[in-house]
């Protein structure tokens, strides 16, 4: 499941380069850079507006958004979607993977400007979910579908998170078939889904097998 056993990962973003460092023998998953999050920053970074035309240029407009990430594990996601204008932004994972996160934030402060918000949430867990102050324009995720305990947690935190009229950027891979069947399942239930194209991935970064999709909730307005 390992991606890169390098200690050191380093992702392009417009002019600046973001340097991640992983861990690949810790004990927690968080710990290491997975594919998706690099796939994510890539699409979005390919289809950024004023790209014209561009399928994408709603979705991806971050001007005065609000935003949350769910796993964010080494901060991959997070900092690349900051450097392409999301910058109301707060990062969350569970408290063991915070040493990962914040190691990471401080290598890269230089080329990030600022010490990004980040914060302890488990997807159970209803007051740190009120405490995020949501809904939340998007609700980023990514690789964070592997454990079948855990999924309903996971969609009803992106459910109480997301704005009724906002966005779920899910960067997806399969990792474990029952997990990813139950994920589906319940996506069902509350998610309008929509896959983007794999032609329309970066084309440096469309692993085989990783998928980016959009969740809208079934009873926006859209």
């Amino acid at each position: 499941m390992k991606f890169r056993d390098s200690p050191v990962i380093e992702l392009p973003v417009g002019d600046a380069v973001l340097s991640l460092q992983q861990d690949n023998g810790s004990m927690h998953v968080g710990s290491t850079v997975w594919p998706c999050s690099l796939v994510l920053v890539k699409f979005a970074e390919r289809w950024a507006p004023p790209l014209d035309p561009n399928p994408y240029a709603h979705v991806l407009d971050f001007k005065s958004k609000r935003a949350v990430e769910l796993g964010t594990g080494c901060g991959v996601a997070g900092m690349g979607l900051y450097l392409l204008g999301l910058t109301d932004l707060v990062l969350t994972d569970i408290a063991p993977v915070m040493p990962a996160l914040k190691r990471n934030l401080k290598v890269n402060k230089p080329i990030l400007r600022k010490a990004l918000k980040h914060s302890v949430l488990y997807w159970n867990n209803a007051h740190q979910i009120a405490a995020l102050n949501p809904p939340f324009d998007f609700v980023i995720a990514t690789d964070v579908v592997y454990i079948r305990e855990s999924v309903p947690s996971l969609v009803s935190a992106m459910e109480a998170l997301v704005s009724d009229d906002g966005v779920v950027l899910l960067g997806y891979q399969l990792r474990a078939p029952e997990a990813h069947h139950l994920f589906w399942e319940l996506c069902d239930n509350t998610f309008h889904v929509q896959n983007v194209p794999h032609e329309h991935l970066h084309p440096d970064y469309a692993y085989e097998e990783t998928h980016v999709y959009f969740l809208r909730k079934k009873n926006n307005k859209q």
